[in-house]
């Protein structure tokens, strides 16, 4: 039975991260091994592509990969890889490590390299510039194009020709060779074999295993993981390494060793992990939305004592470790499930074990957000949205809207009434509301427009409170507060309905309300099972008007993430603007 190499965790030089010993590295440190299972011996197979020049390598920004998967899912496209020399050793591939970490490798005998331009080490063809949509090479770049023979005799002699002087190199003593590249006709999935790494230092491995779950969500490729750091010959990264690693993640702090967009992890291959462990793995870093849902449904299947633990312990690591994304899957995968074991707004009475889960459920998130500064609206997003949702479950939003409800229609008698105090009153209301919200005017008190204002707030209370069910509930939820464009008391009186107090301002109660809207309301779908939102960038572009919801600007194709959105955003601008192709 085939065993994985020894592994050791070392300081890794000048990022201040932690860097993997594996096959090929240091054999000196004696370290437990674990035996390989059928992946890593297929891991192993493809390794010896490397040996005969089989082996075509691509490296992709951290930020593309979301682009990429979208045009492996459309079909045909044009792109560029790298023929690296036996083993993977010395050819310094295309771009930076800390900008892209992780690649994908073909096996060459699999594509069809027919219409391929390829170009020799050290030739920068540019091909983003100089390669129409047409298939028309510009700028000389035709001419400067070579055989793929041309580029294996080389990769064996390790030796290039400086295209600037003409000038011959022969690469030896550690040197490295420049990349090569071959565009070519990429037609889907076809011939893809792997995931490479370029490092060992474990945010670039988190960040590739993150890749390797992506493209099995997205795409239904089951890959292996290499790693391709030119400086040792390629060699897999084997189960016990990755186990070993995802528990090293547990017992430290990994703040700096998270890649944007971040791509959460599939924890179902660890059957060595606990439960709960692979809970604090999500806390820290991040799992597919498909190991989350799996968790917390055995976990409810077997008690909802078991399950509301879980949701708690699960929410205050991810706060403690400050991982606003992590902490929003929580909620995203639990809520629904939460909502669906409890009777709802108008429920019958609880059994006592549940009820009294669900009161300390709540309680422990209210203390939770007692360790939240109001600059940390990504986590007081995600705490705001657990606490409506319990508070619905258990009842405490019925009891609230039904005293909210009393408190208007008073309000609106004395406004209302014949009485000569009537003007007394509506300027003493005015006073108190501007004593809070400065902007408030008293013309809107006496000229009525506070009276149907209010009558209005009133109506939108009365059909929350008729709501059947948690949809209902929440869907009438979003529909009100898009109607408060500049609220004060009205807004005011739905935060306390909603069990939330002052930390929550206007823009986080309206983060709150989208994403408690998305949890159970969702559109369509995304094809991407990652945590920065159910709809990600691919999808994300289409609009820019805005709208304003509880004074805040707002797309008018709103995010669960709308704290976040605009990052996305900008990023997939700048894509379009290089107008490069992947």
């Amino acid at each position: 039975m085939a065993l994985c190499a020894p592994y050791v965790c070392v300081p890794s030089k000048g990022q201040g991260g932690r860097a993997w010993k594996l096959p090929g590295a240091s054999p000196t440190i004696s370290q437990p091994v674990w035996s390989s299972g059928p992946q890593d011996s297929e891991a192993q197979k493809l390794c010896e592509l490397f040996d005969q020049q089989l082996a075509l390598v691509k490296t992709v920004k951290n930020a593309d990969w979301l682009e990429l998967v979208r045009n492996l899912r459309g079909g045909s496209f044009r792109t560029s890889v790298s023929l690296p020399p036996t083993q993977g050793l010395a050819m310094r591939l295309f771009g930076e490590v800390r900008s892209g970490c992780a690649g994908l490798i073909w096996n060459r005998l699999a594509v069809d390299l027919s219409g391929a331009f390829i170009w020799p080490s050290g030739y920068m063809a540019k091909t983003e510039f100089n390669l129409t949509s047409a298939g028309e090479l510009l700028n000389g770049r035709a001419q400067a194009v070579v055989s793929l023979e041309h580029l294996i005799a080389c990769n064996k002699s390790m030796s290039y020709t400086d295209p600037s002087t003409g000038e011959r190199h022969q690469v030896t003593g550690g040197g490295m060779l420049p990349f090569n590249e071959i565009n070519f006709w990429c037609q889907g999935t076809a011939g893809i074999s792997a995931v490479f790494v370029r490092s060992t230092e474990a945010r670039h491995l988190l960040h590739a295993l993150g890749v390797v779950s992506l493209l099995e969500h997205t795409l239904g490729l089951k890959l292996p993981l290499l790693v391709l750091d030119a400086f040792s010959p390629v060699r897999p990264v084997e189960h016990g390494t990755k186990l070993e690693l995802l528990r090293e993640v547990m017992r430290s702090s990994f703040e700096t060793m998270v890649h944007i967009p971040r791509l959460p992890l599939n924890l179902k291959p660890y059957a060595e992990l606990a439960d709960t462990d692979k809970l604090l793995f999500h806390s820290k870093y991040g799992a597919t939305a498909a190991s989350l849902n799996s968790l917390f449904k055995a976990k409810l299947q077997t008690s909802p004592a078991q399950f509301l633990t879980s949701v708690s312990v699960a929410l205050r690591a991810a706060v403690d470790a400050k991982n606003a994304y992590s902490a929003r899957e929580i909620v995203r995968a639990s809520a629904p499930l939460l909502l669906g074991f409890t009777r709802g707004l108008h429920g019958i009475e609880k059994h006592q074990d549940e009820a009294a889960g669900l009161k300390k459920l709540l309680g422990e998130i209210l203390d939770a957000c007692e360790a939240v500064d109001s600059s940390q609206e990504h986590l007081l997003v995600v705490l705001g949205t657990q606490i409506i949702l319990q508070e619905f479950a258990s009842g405490g939003i019925e009891s609230r809207l039904e005293q909210a409800c009393e408190e208007v229609e008073e309000w609106l008698e004395n406004a209302t009434s014949e009485s000569i105090t009537k003007g007394f009153f509506l300027v003493k209301s005015w006073l108190h509301t501007w004593q809070q919200d400065s902007n408030s005017q008293l013309t809107s008190f006496l000229s009525g427009d506070a009276v149907a204002n209010r009558s209005n707030f009133l109506e939108d209370l009365e059909k929350l409170s008729d709501a059947k069910n948690a949809e209902g509930f929440f869907r009438q939820l979003y529909d009100l507060v898009n109607s408060l464009h500049s609220p004060n008391m009205r807004f005011r009186q739905l935060r306390r309905v909603l069990g939330l107090d002052e930390r929550f301002d206007r823009k986080v109660v309206h983060g709150i309300v989208c994403f408690a809207y998305d949890i159970l309301l969702p559109e369509a779908g995304s094809a991407f099972g990652v945590d920065e939102a159910t709809r990600l960038e691919a999808e994300e572009v289409g609009s820019t008007a805005t709208t304003e919801v509880l004074g805040v600007a707002t797309p008018q194709k709103f995010s669960s993430d709308p704290l976040g959105m605009q990052q996305r955003k900008c990023r997939v601008r700048y894509r379009a603007d290089r107008s490069r192709k992947t």
